[in-house]
């Protein structure tokens, strides 16, 4: 498989120590760190190594595979900053400075996965959690398990899982003698200039290049792809850019209601791409609420449809060689899909009241079903909260009062959510999504499965996206309309013009059907009951044809997740 590593860093002859043993001989060795990769690496040298995929950031990238003596020693005088600046791509870089110093940044798109401990005087980071924490007593972290099930805009650094860290994407863990430091060495808001003017052909033109440079370059790195496609914007814009010669099969899944089925779609994209659509259906069969969903996830937030589509996965790779999964995950949190209120509070902060600011309040109309007050109502509460900290949305449905009172919190961990004062509402609600867009993007262990790679990601797109005012994304009253335009004659045209999405919803309806006593049960006797975080109430009325039976039922199937998780970690099953 492709992408597992373990990097064992220390001071001076101590690397290593008490350090679980690992197998085979190290792609990389100094006094100070050790690499392990299941991949060939990328040598700086003799100074460090990057582990991962690495491209040119030019119009037209290139896998880079080694390195030149002049872009080595560019690397080393920038310290390792010029890779954020002339590459691109899902990498940790390892970088061996000065008396010992090692640095080890991961690249802004968070798409190859980094955690971190240290143990025994050793810092240990890797790719698989697994090979990091040790299953029993101890090992779940409660107070972020319920951190987590409050607000997934409040989780940092710090993981589920006890002495666990993640190494957040744009970050650099630097361990030297003097000890060990965190710096944030990209951030969304260098992106994000309040003044810059762009015209919204000029986007869309430029988003079209960048997309399709980024999708063709990661399309280039496999031979056989399995793409998830649902005739949806983002998958579609995926299917559409990859190198023609690739062997793509298109994957659509079906659940048996009209909002879960799809086909139609799909098809009309495998038609327009000339290649084979394959089908297969959710099935409750494969799923048991008794079972961890992802235990690789250092953080319960995998929902139990997972374990149907796990299967599937399974079954095609067993009968097709997969080198690689691609997906349009991140589409709608890169291409700013927003519902609020804040593009208008945008552009008026931005150009004044006489700019096209009503053109915004007629395009939010549109898009939203909204009358005009109603808007501008929201937009002057956005507006009086310009320039404050960052609301959290937080949901304490299904815990306990005193848990809950506890763990609201009042401020975003994540170093991103560290607002310059002159940061636009809209804009603060994009970097949000872009946050979110990168918990769990690891479908399956690397160390067993093929990867997870998610090419609308890729950092030259995220940082197009953010240069781009909020107000263009919903010209026209159309949701992710940059990117509606960007594609127009590459992508059929009713995709494009798609502004209902299916999902499996209702699949998870049929979850709680059969097995939602099951998980009550759990709940009820639970790890999570016994430390004080849940509120039993919740399974009033849960289930019932209403909207809040369904809300209670899907908050159900959460808080269950969260439980087998942390009863697997603990030993308890």
């Amino acid at each position: 498989m492709a992408g597992h590593f373990r990097i064992e860093l220390s001071s001076g002859s101590e690397a290593g120590a008490g350090a679980a043993p690992t197998k085979g001989c190290p792609a990389f060795v100094d006094p100070a760190v050790r690499v392990w990769s299941d991949t060939p690496v990328i040598r700086i040298g003799d100074h460090g190594c990057i582990i991962g995929h690495l491209f040119e950031g030019v119009q037209l990238s290139r896998r880079i595979t080694e390195l030149d003596d002049v872009t080595v020693q560019a690397i080393l005088a920038s310290e390792g900053r010029s890779l954020l600046t002339d590459f691109w791509g899902a990498y940790v870089a390892v970088i061996v400075g000065d008396g010992g110093t090692v640095s080890v940044l991961r690249d802004p798109s968070g798409q190859l996965p980094c955690y971190y401990r240290s143990k025994s005087g050793s810092l240990i980071l890797g790719s698989d959690v697994e090979d990091l924490a040790t299953r029993g007593p101890g090992a779940v972290n409660f107070e972020q398990v319920g951190r987590l099930l409050i607000s997934l805009d409040a989780i940092g650094r710090d993981t589920c899982l006890t002495g666990i860290s993640e190494l957040l994407a744009g970050e650099c863990i630097t361990r030297s003698t003097a000890g060990t430091s965190l710096s944030v060495w990209w951030t969304p808001w260098r992106w994000t200039d309040p003044g810059q003017q762009i015209h919204f052909d000029a986007a869309a033109a430029k988003l079209r290049r960048v997309t399709t440079n980024c999708v063709r370059s990661w399309g280039g790195c496999f031979e056989s792809i399995l793409l998830g496609v649902s005739g949806g914007l983002d998958s579609s814009i995926v299917a559409c850019t990859v190198q023609p010669h690739t062997m793509l099969h298109c994957l659509n899944l079906v659940s048996n209601d009209p909002h879960g089925d799809e086909r139609s779609y799909a098809a009309r994209l495998a038609t327009v791409l000339d290649r084979p659509l394959h089908e297969r259906h959710y099935a409750l069969s494969s799923v048991d609420v008794e079972e961890p969903v992802a235990r690789h996830h250092p953080w319960p937030v995998a929902p139990y449809f997972m374990q149907s589509i796990a299967a599937i996965h399974s079954q095609f790779r067993a009968n097709h060689h997969i080198e690689a999964h691609f997906s349009g995950n991140g589409g709608d949190n890169v291409f700013c899909s927003l519902r609020t209120a804040a593009p208008f509070v945008d552009r008026f902060l931005s150009q004044g009241s006489r700019s096209g600011v009503m053109t915004t309040l007629r395009d939010l109309s549109v898009l939203t079903g909204a009358d005009g007050m109603t808007i501008l109502r929201h937009a002057w509460d956005i507006y009086r909260r310009a320039g404050h900290a960052p609301r959290i949305a937080s949901d304490t449905s299904g815990l306990s009062k005193s848990m809950s009172e506890t763990l609201v919190p009042d401020r975003s961990l994540h170093p991103w959510l560290d607002v310059p004062k002159n940061a636009l509402p809209g804009k603060i609600g994009h970097v949000k999504q872009l946050i979110r867009a990168q918990r769990s993007i690891e479908l399956y262990p690397r160390k067993t499965h093929p990867i997870h790679i998610a090419p609308l990601l890729s950092q030259p797109i995220i940082e197009l996206c953010l240069a781009i005012p909020t107000w263009l994304w919903v010209n026209e009253g159309k949701n992710r309309a940059v990117a509606r335009a960007a594609f127009e004659g590459i992508v059929p045209q009713e995709l494009l013009q798609r502004t209902s999405k299916g999902g499996p919803s209702g699949f998870m309806r049929k979850i709680y059907q059969s097995q939602g006593r099951k998980a009550e049960d759990m709940l009820r006797g639970g790890m999570l009951a016994k430390a004080g975080m849940l509120d039993l109430s919740i399974f009033d009325g849960a289930g019932q044809p209403t909207p809040d039976g369904s809300n209670r039922a899907r908050r159900i199937l959460t808080l269950c997740a969260a439980e087998t998780w942390a009863r697997w970690w603990s030993n308890a099953i």
